[in-house]
């Protein structure tokens, strides 16, 4: 792993490189790879000198081998002097070649693979150039010759034959070059291609974000605008179903005072009457008065009930779930007795939830109300109401039930639905509503509506929590 590090290092002259260097890069690696294999060469004539006695075949060989070393290592330092470099390097490929060719015999061809890469240079230097440096190179080999100096033991024909195997490396190399080019090109294309597509894209992108961001930012003010709305229509709807229980509750109020204030005006009257007739005795008088004073007593404790029923309870209470549903079903009383409508109630076991007594008890009220105002509209003989509660695992269930035949089908799936009511112009719609929204939103149970074989029957599932005892 660490070698292979330092051969790459080595093949890119010790220098970082992006994706637009590539070229550069790739003629840096094919330099390198060339002066390294070319002084493996000359290593193996220094060797081949050294043991033959040839001295100064071995001191070219040294001098050439250094002379490559200096001329490589300054690629390290500088990328904008690489054509230069190359120059340098290229004519010392063509001096140390003819230097070879001069102090060695033809069979002592092992040198001739050297002439490729002065080709492999000219093809990464640049096409405008490489074509002039075979040629110089080339001229170089039969000026070596010609020269009167020093006698070349290398005949014409072989250096014609250096010559030809130069000219075909070069023209292997030049195809190759095209192929590499053609390459390069398309790469490039390509390059330039997905840029733009990732352009285009990112533009995509960002439109389509910025629309995505107005559109959150509108729905955003819609949802705020719907949530106000909402809350509005909530304290409309509180507003109007307190008004509607008022009125309930005066209704009841008036049926409970009826009676008592009906015997109150009888005392009043026979007083009077046994006055004139001089008949009413003090002891007579004194019973009547005291008579009439515990039914005053009754209606004052009639209106604090109806007082406390209307204050809101801010705190959930620990009740007994049976004194709850009796609480209920007493206000309801004077109704179903002026109504003739039978009351059938059953709480077999002791059982304390927690609750808000008064809103539990104003649920109650209002399922039974509805019960008598159908038990009324049907003109049922023999009017029926039970209420019982049935102690389950984890929730307590209290059904409320009558025997005017159920509700239409049609009505079952509204029937909770806020300003929907069966009564017309006589109902509000808000009873059943508020009903279940006190039940399943702050007591977290549930209410139900279903048809039995005698009429309809709501169930009210409260659950019981850790504080809730049985007995």
């Amino acid at each position: 792993m660490w070698l292979t590090k330092k051969f790459n290092q080595c093949l890119n002259s010790n220098l970082s490189f992006d994706d637009k260097d590539f070229d550069t890069q790739l003629r840096h690696n094919v330099i390198n790879l060339t002066v390294m294999l070319a002084i493996s060469g000359l290593l193996f004539g220094l060797l081949n000198n050294s043991l033959r006695g040839d001295y100064l075949g071995a001191l070219v060989n040294i001098i050439a081998i250094t002379t490559l070393l200096v001329t490589v290592s300054f690629l390290r330092y500088s990328k904008d002097s690489f054509e230069k470099i190359m120059n340098i390097l290229t004519i010392e490929f063509i001096i140390f070649f003819n230097l070879l060719l001069a102090i060695s015999d033809p069979s002592s061809l092992k040198h001739i693979w050297l002439v490729t890469f002065p080709a492999l240079i000219f093809f990464y230097k640049g096409t405008a150039q490489w074509l002039n440096w075979v040629g110089i190179f080339i001229a170089t080999l039969f000026l070596t010759k010609v020269q009167p100096f020093y006698a070349i033991h290398y005949s014409y024909a072989e250096i014609i034959y250096l010559s030809v195997v130069i000219l075909t490396m070069t023209v292997i190399i030049y195809f190759y070059k095209n192929r590499i080019d053609l390459g390069n090109s398309l790469i490039v294309e390509q390059k330039e291609e997905l840029e733009s597509l990732t352009k285009e894209l990112e533009d995509k992108v960002n439109a389509k974000t910025k629309e995505l961001k107005e559109l959150n930012q509108s729905l955003a003010q819609k949802v705020e605008e719907k949530a106000k709305e909402l809350i509005q229509k909530d304290a409309l709807i509180l507003a109007q179903s307190r008004q509607a229980a008022m009125g309930e509750m005066i209704s009841m109020i008036a049926h409970q005072w009826r009676q008592p204030l009906s015997t109150i005006t009888l005392q009043i009257s026979n007083i009077k009457i046994n006055s004139m007739l001089g008949k009413q005795s003090v002891e007579e008088t004194n019973d009547a008065l005291e008579h009439i004073s515990s039914t005053i007593i009754y209606l004052s404790e009639t209106i604090d009930d109806f007082q406390s029923f209307f204050k809101p309870n801010k705190q959930q209470e620990l009740k007994n779930i049976c004194e709850l549903v009796e609480r209920g079903t007493n206000f309801a009383k004077p109704r179903l007795s002026v109504a003739n409508i039978e009351l059938l109630y059953t709480c077999n076991k002791q059982i304390q939830i927690m609750t808000y007594p008064n809103e539990f008890a104003q649920v109650i009220i209002s399922i039974i109300n509805n019960a008598i105002d159908v038990l009324l509209e049907r003109h049922i003989e023999k009017p029926t109401i039970r209420v019982s509660i049935v102690l389950n695992s984890d929730t307590v269930e209290i059904t409320i039930g009558d025997n005017a035949g159920g509700i239409d089908m049609q009505d079952s799936t509204k029937i909770f639905e806020p300003y929907f009511s069966t009564k017309g112009k006589n109902g509000t719609g808000l009873g059943l509503y508020m009903s279940k929204r006190i039940i399943e939103s702050e007591l977290g149970g549930q209410l139900k509506v279903a048809n039995n074989h005698e009429g309809a029957e709501f169930s009210l599932m409260i659950p019981l929590t850790k504080e809730a005892v049985t007995s």
